[in-house]
């Protein structure tokens, strides 16, 4: 179960200088959205502030909508943040069973960071506890997962979605997730010092 969860409003060469073809806006956009997540990893005082803190840091021009799950003992416990806030459509999130959600659980069980752009299969996301797929109620064009890494290994998923006004995520954009989900692991490590032990709820 993803309850509770809490809701917000609101092969790349990475890092080092931009690649042939690599726009400079695009790769200042990911520039700032990994200073964000790692700024929020170096400053969390608490497992759910991470969640909620990461989940915001991502939204905005890197991703329309950003969910945080981390695995733990009674289940996973899922963040919401978007950069268009829609609390309905929040709280429906948070209410969708992680292992139902076939591109983010195929990210963990895997170990490996995935993109799909276009999205070609409506329920990749999973369903809406209210009807209807995921990808279509948030307009998704594309998402990316990275999994969350920790000492003891992966231990939950980050996934970044784009609607159709945004241009589709790619590997430039997957490569900072992945960085992002590995720094999210250290610092959910340091915050639990459980010696890389699994996080709890």
């Amino acid at each position: 179960m993803n309850t509770p969860g809490d809701w917000q409003q609101e092969a790349p060469r990475w890092p080092g200088a931009p690649g042939p073809g690599m726009p400079t806006a695009a790769w200042a956009v990911g520039l700032d959205t990994l200073a964000r997540a790692s700024a929020v990893a170096v400053t969390a005082t608490d497992e759910r502030g991470l969640r909620t803190g990461m989940a915001h840091a991502l939204t905005g021009p890197f991703a329309d909508w950003v969910l945080v799950d981390v695995l733990g003992a009674g289940g996973a416990w899922r963040a919401v943040a978007a950069r268009y806030p829609d609390p309905g459509l929040a709280g429906q999130l948070l209410g969708i069973r992680l292992e139902t959600c076939p591109l983010i659980w195929s990210a963990i069980q895997r170990r490996t960071p995935v993109v799909c752009a276009p999205i070609d299969e409506a329920a990749v996301l999973g369903e809406l506890p209210g009807g209807g797929p995921v990808a279509d109620g948030l307009g998704a064009r594309s998402a990316a997962v990275g999994p969350i890494v920790a000492a003891a290994g992966v231990c939950g998923a980050i996934t970044v979605v784009r609607c159709r006004t945004q241009p589709s995520l790619g590997f430039r954009e997957l490569g900072i997730l992945s960085q992002i989900g590995e720094l999210t692991g250290a610092a959910a490590d340091r915050l639990h010092g459980r010696g890389g032990k699994p996080l709890p709820g």
